[in-house]
């Protein structure tokens, strides 16, 4: 009897960059590559539960265009994000230099006075214009999203409990989206410590990790003007060398050429969607080596035939007009092979 392979999917943190974990998605489920487990840390987390509820590549795209076409108070708010990096002209004059200067200062004394740069209220209502209000545990692919305990320092990750609250918890960039309160704990971004979750995945059972790295790249350093600027190229390195080992323990890497955009970028969803076809269709040769013969098709028909349920019925409903780790227990079942 051949051995049934658990295949387990770990999305990467890098804000405005993740999205091109929709374009990988896509390529995946094209080439019938089912996986049974993911775990996102970040945007990672986002996406992740978005195809764990309704393993559709396509639907999940869909909503994802729609939300950033429309000009709707939660898009607005993404929006303003994107003045974080603004790189500006290769030889900004004294008027652009002042600007950026004034809006590095704007941004600092809102973080001084405030828990986060963007309201609770407001991310809420970003993420549920996203995701629907369920638990973690009835999405259709089990889904886990890691983040990190501001207490104790250690990584946490969720596989019971409320989605969206762990989805923004896992989201939660320090200084710009606030904490989280979790059984006790305060958590933050996942990326912090884990930015590319393929241990996470390990230990919950995937025998094959395909890891997804949309990291910062340090080769094309933005210029250097000020202590903002010299702590923001620390970070990136910090980053840089942090995503290498997060994907040490991964089976398959799959990195879109996205390292050149900003994290707040969301403006290039289009791009970025594309970029993570691209690159998923330049690893699928690697991916179908480690696989048995025949096994993704199967596993693909059995993964397909659990679709549907609350988690569908939701999105079908909302979008129809547009066509060391602390774990959290889980009673949460593989879908298809297990």
């Amino acid at each position: 009897m051949q051995k049934k392979i658990k295949i387990g999917l770990a999305l990467g943190g890098g804000g405005a960059r993740g999205l091109a974990h929709v374009g990988v998605l896509k390529v995946l489920e094209r080439e019938r590559i089912a996986f049974q487990l993911i775990v996102g840390t970040s945007v990672g987390a986002l996406i992740g539960a978005g195809y764990a509820i309704e393993p559709d590549a396509a639907a999940l795209e869909r909503r994802v265009l729609d939300f950033f076409q429309s000009e709707g108070t939660q898009n607005r708010r993404i929006k303003l994000l994107e003045k974080m990096n603004r790189r500006g002209t290769e030889k900004p004059d004294l008027f652009h230099r002042l600007m950026r200067i004034a809006e590095k200062e704007m941004a600092l004394g809102l973080m001084v006075v405030r828990k986060s740069l963007l309201p609770e209220q407001d991310l809420r209502r970003i993420f549920r214009a996203l995701l629907p209000e369920i638990d973690l545990k009835d999405t259709k692919i089990p889904f886990c999203a890691v983040a990190v305990d501001l207490i104790s320092g250690r990584e946490v990750v969720l596989k019971s409990g409320r989605l969206i609250p762990a989805v923004m918890a896992s989201c939660a960039v320090p200084g710009f989206m606030p904490p989280v309160p979790w059984e006790g704990k305060v958590l933050l971004d996942g990326g912090i410590i884990d930015p590319v979750p393929c241990r996470p995945a390990k230990e919950e059972g995937a025998e094959i990790v395909i890891g997804v790295d949309v990291g910062q790249c340090i080769c094309r350093p933005r210029p250097v003007e000020d202590g903002i600027d010299e702590i923001q190229r620390a970070i990136d390195i910090m980053g840089f060398h942090m995503n290498k080992q997060s994907t040490e323990c991964a089976d398959v890497v799959i990195e879109p050429d996205v390292k050149g955009i900003e994290w707040t970028d969301f403006a290039k969803y289009k791009e970025l969607i594309r970029k993570g076809e691209e690159a998923a269709e330049r690893e699928m040769n690697k991916i179908r080596r480690i696989l048995p013969s025949g096994f993704p098709k199967r596993l693909f028909q059995r993964a397909s035939g659990v679709i549907g349920g609350a988690g569908r019925g939701w999105f079908a409903g909302k979008f129809s007009k547009s066509g060391g780790k602390t774990a959290v227990s889980a009673n949460s079942a593989p879908v298809g092979t297990g």
